[in-house]
């Protein structure tokens, strides 16, 4: 990630944070108080006190906006990010992103289109206002104005504002705040080692999906490993793993570790430039994880089973980033990578991807183990598992597992977010008295600082940012209460914030209402020929019964013509009852827990 200051006193303001932030892990330490409830909140409560108040202000940072894959490079695409209206539109090489206004009369932007201009000389497309035409270059400069008597020279003293954007693990990420933007280039996106090399590998894995409430609860929520076997029983966990969780905040040089251990990796090629430390890291204390990570405790598909060397990290990267890094008993680590991007006030974005190890190509030779007879046979294994099985797996059935994880989420959290804003509560009212707690807390007291950052920098749409990360206005009141009561397939819908804009759902969509229609189709013949076999059959053997030989094997004939047709009719009502139910799931499927 990059970070942006709009002065050179606040680029040094922003490393004195970071700085803070490091001191911050490194002298907080749960390690002696993860056993009572007590001392869990003791310890918690130091080291939400020592946060930094140099934070970053909201809008300068970046924010992973979209997956390039849910894009149109032929059309303009409207986004929001911070109550900011964006366009993202693609100018023949680059991405681009600007204020979704034209600088004539506001009309978005995005309802215009894209196209090749013939008085670029860079030979670049530009982007044009659908309502009176005026055209804009990839730098937010207005190029012409049709209405003018020089629609040259006119346009040079209109421009909209032009944001920067970096591509990275196959996301769009913005900086949105263009007066910080030449220091964006100074930090970098937080990428893990791991994703690097699987994004290139495994790009449909990618999934994206409109949530129904804010980032604030979203990223609250992510980042509590301890809700894993309530919310999702029997999808990724069991209620019988939901344990006490041995947190222990790291320290500098412990985070320094963990790098190093992702980057060292034999399916790895990240170098000491990539390097992103989170600002506020804990794992499951040694020895301790294989007994209280609900992840390794229910064992899914028998790929997490640990033992006492099994590690378990969780670390979140302000102010999109959480991630889970899980070493089992097989050392082939695991990665849940989330970004989150608030919209609007209860209304966010959530890109995820799951990759792990064994599932990725070997990048170095591992100098610990020496070559056997057998390893020919497992580099073909190796190879079947990645381009056969998980080239599939990785696709659409990764997709609705993962839909299914926050369908977990989505109806209790909205709810929640309501109950909120109707009793006049926020999150120092909630009781915590545990350690599973304790990045949650500190989420929130960055959040409060980030908040109040945000306002300090005297910026005109300031507490409209602000709103749409914590999701209350500056007189208290909550946008919740004004949003539309969501019945349960609402808040449950995948088809809207997910299937239509992901490529590799929609295709599968294609394909099986296709089938639908065909079988459809088909139907009426099969049990039309069923019918007619069946006549035909009844008919052959009253009449032929005690004819000759050829007469007989007319008979014969149309009995098994019947039999087949009445299969085929058959087959085809199940596979079509079968294909409704595909379809289903790319819609909305009801959750209960």
């Amino acid at each position: 990630m990059i970070s942006g200051r709009s002065t050179c006193i606040a680029f040094a303001a922003a490393l004195a944070t970071l700085h803070a932030s490091e001191a911050f892990s490194a002298t907080t330490t749960t390690s002696n108080s993860v056993v009572n409830s007590r001392n869990d909140q003791t310890a918690s409560t130091t080291a939400s006190a020592k946060l930094s108040s140099n934070i970053l202000p909201l809008q300068q940072n970046w924010w992973p906006v979209a997956l390039v894959n849910t894009l149109d490079e032929h059309s303009p695409n409207a986004e929001r990010v911070l109550n900011k209206d964006l366009v993202l539109w693609f100018d023949g090489e680059d991405w681009r992103c600007m204020d979704d206004m034209c600088a004539h009369r506001f009309a978005p932007l995005s309802e215009g289109r894209v196209f090749q201009s013939n008085d670029d000389t860079n030979n670049r497309r530009c982007l044009s206002c659908s309502y009176h035409g005026w055209e804009f270059d990839n730098q937010g400069s207005c190029t012409k104005i049709p209405q003018a008597l020089d629609p040259t020279e006119a346009a040079k003293s209109a421009r909209v504002a032009s944001y920067p954007v970096q591509i990275g693990a196959g996301i769009v990420w913005v900086w949105p705040d263009e007066s910080s933007s030449p220091f964006a280039e100074t930090v970098p996106l937080p990428i893990s080692p791991m994703l690097q090399q699987w994004e290139k590998e495994y790009p449909q894995s990618a999934y994206q999906r409109e949530i129904p409430y804010g980032y604030e609860l979203l990223a609250e929520n992510v980042i509590d490993m301890s809700h894993l076997p309530f919310s999702h029983h029997e999808v990724l966990s069991s209620r019988d793993n939901g344990v006490h969780l041995p947190f222990k905040m790291l320290s500098l040089d412990e985070k320094e570790q963990v790098w190093e251990k992702e980057r060292s990796s034999i399916y790895s090629n990240a170098t000491e430039s990539d390097k992103v430390l989170p600002a506020y890291q804990v794992e499951i204390k040694q020895g301790k994880a294989q007994f209280s990570d609900p992840i390794f405790t229910y064992n899914l598909m028998g790929t997490h089973e640990a033992d006492e060397n099994s590690t378990s990290h969780l670390g979140f990267y302000p102010p999109s980033h959480i991630r889970y890094h899980r070493t089992p008993k097989s050392g082939l680590s695991s990665n849940t990578e989330l970004f989150v991007c608030p919209q609007s006030a209860g209304k966010c974005r959530v890109i995820i991807f799951n990759p792990f190890e064994g599932g990725m190509k070997k990048l170095r030779v591992d100098a610990t183990k020496s070559k056997n007879r057998f390893e020919f046979l497992s580099k073909i294994g190796q190879y079947l598992l990645r381009k056969v099985i998980l080239k599939k797996y990785m696709g659409v059935e990764n997709h609705l597992l993962t839909s299914s994880v926050f369908d977990g989420d989505n109806i209790f959290l909205a709810l929640q977010g309501e109950r909120l804003a109707k009793n006049r509560l926020d999150y120092t009212d909630y009781m915590v008295p545990s350690s599973a707690d304790t990045l949650s807390k500190i989420f929130r007291k960055w959040l409060d600082l980030a908040a109040e950052a945000t306002r300090r920098t005297g910026c005109k749409q300031a507490d409209n940012i602000v709103e749409s990360a914590v999701g209350v206005s500056l007189d208290g009141s909550s946008p919740y209460t004004a949003l539309p009561q969501q019945s349960g397939r609402e808040l449950l819908d995948r088809y809207n914030s997910h299937t239509r804009s992901c490529p590799v759902c929609s295709q599968a969509l294609s394909k099986l209402e296709t089938r639908k229609k065909i079988l459809t189709l088909a139907l009426p013949t099969f049990f039309g020929a069923t019918g007619a076999s069946l006549i035909a059959s009844i008919l052959a053997v009253s009449v032929f019964e005690s004819a000759n030989l050829p007469s007989k094997v007319i008979a014969k004939m149309s009995t098994r013509l019947f039999g087949s047709c009445l299969l085929m009719s058959v087959f085809s009502v199940l596979l079509k009852s079968r294909t409704e139910k595909s379809i289903q799931k790319f819609y909305y499927v009801e959750h209960s827990h």
